[in-house]
């Protein structure tokens, strides 16, 4: 058995190995996401259809742990405008499976990586102001097309 200590919540669970964090999270009744997130956030299983869970994001101390994919490293890190800083040890709790003893913060703080929020953002005006100049040349196309007929 693995333990697993929720030092925000004073809750140790012991865990067989490969047992799922977040589910094991859910089933103890620990809050893994931020109150807006509770309400939002639909638990939803549908089979094949995997939703991407970003809302779930927990500091781990301990090697008990599988090891992390780039795809976990670019959910944790922001999927929209706002990017934050990935540390070693922030994880997303629905890809985590537990193989040994750790320690679990949830809810951790996550610094903003406000170099990239700022390209992501110049990305986002550049798209639209590109998408807003095709939106307007159709428009004028539209007009001469309407006057000719």
């Amino acid at each position: 058995m693995s333990a697993v200590s929720f030092e925000k919540e004073f809750v140790s669970l012991d865990l067989l190995p490969g047992s799922n964090l977040r589910q094991a999270a859910l089933r103890s009744g620990i809050h893994l996401y931020a109150p807006l997130w509770r309400v939002l956030h639909a638990h939803i299983e549908l089979g094949p259809l995997k939703f991407p869970c970003a809302g779930d994001v927990v500091e781990i101390e301990g090697k008990g742990v599988n090891a992390r994919t780039e795809e976990e490293e670019l959910l944790i890190a922001g999927r929209y405008l706002i990017k934050r800083r990935v540390t070693p040890n922030l994880r997303l709790a629905c890809q985590v499976n537990v193989t040994g003893d750790i320690k679990v913060k949830t809810l951790p703080t996550r610094e903003l990586d406000s170099l990239e929020t700022k390209r992501a953002v110049q990305y986002a005006a550049v798209v639209s102001a590109f998408l807003l100049g095709m939106a307007v040349i159709m428009v004028m196309i539209a007009l001469d097309l309407v006057q000719k007929i």
